[in-house]
């Protein structure tokens, strides 16, 4: 079984794993790889933003960072960044549910660390393509549970 770590560090809502590792484990067995160890940060926009800045020098918002630490043809090892933030902005702008939106991204970040890539249109519509494939097999109840009280108060 995978390791799957989750950091919930967002004030407002939590991931819960069970549902995590159902998505990673239906991505990763699709697309015939094995999952060593991938640590979701669930953030907000100011944390990736300043990623941005750090390791890729570009100062923009976005919804999610992957840091891949595999080796070619090794088991996939990496780190996930999600800002709720823009999960939450682009679920509106989007007019899809916050869930819907939230698995997306995650789904969208595990290809990436399986070696795809979305820097060219082509590269792009394949990932969309799989994206909303592997979206449409999810199970998203209890993907997220809201704090009771938020961190920080």
């Amino acid at each position: 079984m995978p390791c799957i770590k989750i950091t919930n560090i967002h004030p407002n809502l939590f991931l819960l794993r069970p549902t995590i590792e159902r998505i990673t484990q239906s991505v990763a067995s699709n697309e015939k790889k094995s999952i060593k160890n991938v640590t979701l940060v669930v953030t907000d926009d100011s944390t990736l933003s300043d990623l941005k800045i750090k390791f890729f020098g570009e100062d923009l918002i976005t919804d999610t960072i992957s840091f891949n630490y595999n080796e070619i043809g090794e088991p996939i090892e990496g780190e996930i960044y999600l800002s709720i933030d823009r999960i939450i902005e682009n679920s509106k702008n989007y007019n899809v549910s916050f869930e819907q939106e939230l698995a997306r991204v995650i789904i969208h970040s595990l290809l990436h660390l399986m070696g795809y890539s979305d820097d060219k249109p082509r590269n792009k519509k394949q990932m969309t393509a799989l994206q909303n494939f592997y979206l449409q097999q999810q199970d998203l109840k209890r993907l997220y549970r809201k704090r009771s009280k938020p961190l920080n108060s």
